[in-house]
């Protein structure tokens, strides 16, 4: 395996300090690459990164597609909802009743990314800033990336299924994968990797960042999760190889990458972004907050998966940000190259 362009970026993002440090995996035909650079802790001292540990991550909205989007897309399949459900069929306090589940999937809701100033001190408050949020346009008219949406897809979660998000989370999702250090909400503080530095929670660890995640006290379809890169693999594995990981019908994994918003702003498929690859297709793409991102190239059964605590200890570093689609087409490229590659060899041992 090389994929030597790709670890040189991941390494130079350490080495520019846009991250502490950084926990990957690169999986490919040839098989699967782990590895850690940099440090997990800079303060209130600084400590190593290393994989033998299982360090845990905050991945924060990677919480929208590991999970959200996961239980949304067998709830499809056991025909408890369609695309084209009404969310307000559901719930009968959001005031929108053309926006559909396949909006909320999309980001084509038209709901407003936020409400500034909103005042939240408790889930009711959390829930009561959802049902709030203005439609400032029509429905697919535009794609804005709102949390609003997937914390509706949360709620609808709870009401079809009949018991707290977490809970449907783990039982359907979670523990099918095998994802077993994975939690919500809260993880051990000792292997957990540390956020930012707060002035009113100091420093964040082992508790989740995301402010309305937190100030609900979980069970949010937004961000939430916490996962150690392992688990991460075996959710990545369960997309790239549905034979060897039944987990989603094959019709619906190969669904995910459909472009839904081809006229629009941006490449949606369903819970994730669309990233060209060289082949003419799309791959699964999404981020994270805290500085998280995978990319899954589902017909070359290729992935990177990307962790880390670029927030450590602010946030006011946007070096991670930059570079994230540069470093994620970057992979693509290298995927296409092995696949050239691999095709080459075989010709070549085909003809002899």
């Amino acid at each position: 395996m090389s994929f030597s362009k790709t670890k040189q970026a991941l390494a130079t993002l350490v080495q520019q300090k846009a991250a502490p440090g950084i926990s990957y995996a690169i999986i490919s035909p040839a098989g699967i690459e782990k590895k850690a650079i940099g440090k997990k802790s800079l303060v209130p001292a600084e400590e190593p990164l290393l994989l033998t540990e299982s360090p845990i991550y905050d991945v924060a909205s990677l919480t929208k597609v590991i999970a959200t989007t996961s239980r949304i897309l067998q709830l499809l399949e056991n025909e408890q909802l369609t695309f084209e459900t009404s969310i307000s069929q559901w719930l009968a306090d959001f005031r929108y009743p053309e926006v559909t589940v396949l909006d909320l999937l999309i980001h084509a809701s038209g709901l407003a990314k936020n409400i500034p100033g909103f005042p939240m001190h408790d889930a009711r408050d959390v829930r009561r800033y959802v049902m709030a949020t203005p439609q400032i346009e029509p429905v697919r008219q535009r794609i804005e990336y709102s949390d609003a949406n997937f914390l509706l897809l949360g709620y609808l979660i709870e009401v079809i299924d009949r018991m707290p998000y977490e809970e449907s989370i783990q039982q359907h999702i979670l523990t099918p994968l095998k994802m077993t250090a994975s939690s919500f909400y809260r993880t051990d503080p000792l292997k957990a990797i540390p956020t930012e530095w707060d002035a009113n929670r100091g420093l964040i660890r082992g508790v989740v960042h995301d402010f309305k995640a937190f100030t609900a006290g979980g069970n949010t379809g937004h961000a939430g999760l916490f996962a150690p890169l392992d688990d991460l693999l075996q959710y990545a594995q369960a997309i790239l190889f549905p034979k060897n990981h039944p987990f989603l019908k094959p019709e619906t994994l190969n669904r995910m990458s459909h472009n839904y918003t081809a006229a629009l702003n941006r490449d949606r498929g369903l819970g994730f972004d669309l990233r060209p690859t060289f082949f003419g297709d799309f791959a699964l793409y999404h981020t994270g907050f805290t500085g998280t991102f995978i990319v899954l190239d589902q017909k070359r059964k290729s992935g990177l998966i990307v962790l880390s605590n670029r927030v450590h200890p602010t946030r006011k570093n946007e070096i991670f940000n930059q570079a994230r689609e540069q470093i994620a087409d970057l992979f693509l490229q290298e995927v296409a190259n092995f696949k050239i590659k691999m095709e080459l060899d075989d010709s070549q041992k085909t003809s002899k």
